[in-house]
């Protein structure tokens, strides 16, 4: 194992959020290192076919020079964009996401991260090439990456009758069987009308009381007064939209209690408008329901589904697949030592971030879903990258984690 030089800056991932802080460190003349595979979740845990739930004004990266954005992207080469109204496809954002890796972060290195621990001066990193290196900061960026949760009720479940979403790019491997569903929101949905469009049989089995559709985006100019009051954002219209849009900073110093209620909330399980019409009238859908048990039977799974009160029902399937989402915990990141997790002050299983996204262990920043306890449920979405980008290179800029100053630091402080 070789150690060499330490870089300022480690950037752990390469999507949409380790790509825009990259990118601004860059251009602050920070020297920065930044590992992972460019875009890897969106080329292959996402259908390419098919389109983003955000509009079209909410999926531009950061560029810090303001020149290389989403539209400006399509118009290069001659793609289809609006602002509103017409989605904008998945492969597209892809590719741009690659455009903008290579124009602004080119030294973007196609290693993983094996190892992460404190270290005098910093912290100690080490890679899937052998290689060990210091760094006097660290940007954890890995977004959703192990942190798919899968309902307990099908863990004990063999492999070959369970899976979630994220493990599913196509879906011609079940055509002619039947497949339920677990979940609501957009994965749910868009996994139901994908098996539906490949020839399986899918059931869809939502725990709320109805599936909730976003609503087709007007491109017509609004009245004052409705501007006003249901101000349009990149997260979408109203006021409280608007804030979690425009001041994550103002949300980050409300009460942890009200942050934690906002962020489990809003903008929740929801289906895109431009999905509605492949799903409603095709895919059986059970509201209200909750799984409460799963086991094997005769090399199917059979789920016992309740409503309410009443007695359970006994469904069988072929497959199921649970398009619950992700829940970030620090204690599932296997990279991190478990020393420096331990140093970590928490919020549930986030980590409890400074208003520059700096966790209690000096020169560590969480990015992503990982920070959306501290600044809300922007970030989630790309249109939080930019707020994120901005201060960490802000508050690294400021000269306040030099490694000879980490150096006179303990690894662990208050908030």
């Amino acid at each position: 194992m070789s150690a060499v030089s330490a870089p300022r800056v480690c950037v752990i991932g390469a999507g949409p959020y380790g790509l825009a802080v990259a990118a601004h460190l860059r251009y602050a003349g920070i020297e920065t290192r930044v590992f992972g595979v460019p875009m890897r979740r969106w080329f292959e845990q996402m259908p390419l076919t098919n389109f983003l739930k955000s509009e079209g004004c909410a999926s531009s990266l950061p560029d810090p020079s303001g020149r290389l954005t989403l539209p400006a992207y399509c118009q290069e080469h001659h793609l289809a964009y609006s602002d509103y109204g017409e989605p904008v496809l998945r492969d597209t954002f892809a590719k741009y996401g690659i455009a903008f890796q290579r124009r602004l972060v080119p030294h973007v290195e196609n290693v993983k991260v094996t190892g992460l621990k404190s270290a005098t001066g910093g912290f100690e990193l080490t890679l899937s090439t052998g290689e060990s290196l210091r760094a006097g900061a660290v940007v954890i960026a890995t977004g959703m990456d192990y942190m798919e949760y899968l309902p307990t009720e099908l863990l004990h479940l063999p492999p070959e009758l369970r899976s979630h979403s994220a493990n599913h790019v196509e879906f011609a491997q079940f055509a002619g069987k039947t497949v339920a569903v677990i979940g609501g929101g957009q994965s749910g949905l868009e996994t139901a009308a994908m098996l539906n469009e490949s020839g399986a049989s899918a059931t869809l089995i939502v725990r709320s009381s109805r599936v909730i559709w976003g609503q087709v985006p007007s491109k017509a100019r609004r009245p004052l007064y409705r501007r006003l009051r249901r101000p349009r954002t990149n997260l979408g219209d109203g006021l409280q939209l608007a804030i979690y849009h425009k001041a994550p900073q103002l949300f980050h110093y409300l009460p942890r209690a009200l942050r934690m209620a906002r962020v489990k909330v809003e903008l929740g399980p929801a289906g895109a408008w431009w999905l509605r019409d492949r799903v409603e009238g095709k895919i059986r859908t059970l509201t209200g329901r909750t799984v409460r048990a799963a086991i094997e039977r005769g090399g199917r799974v059979v789920l016992q589904v309740g409503m309410g009160n009443a007695v359970t029902e006994d469904m069988s399937f072929d497959h199921v697949i649970a398009a619950t989402g992700y829940v970030f915990d620090v204690r599932n990141l296997p990279y991190m030592d478990d020393g420096l997790k331990s140093g970590l002050r928490c919020e549930g299983s986030t980590p409890l971030l400074s208003a520059h996204y700096e966790a209690s262990v000096r020169g560590l920043y969480f990015t992503g879903i990982a920070s959306a306890n501290s600044f809300g449920p922007a970030m989630r979405f790309v249109v939080g990258t930019g707020h994120t980008a901005r201060s960490i290179t802000a508050h690294l800029s400021a000269g306040r984690l030099s490694r000879s100053d980490l150096a006179k630091q303990p690894s662990c402080l208050e908030t």
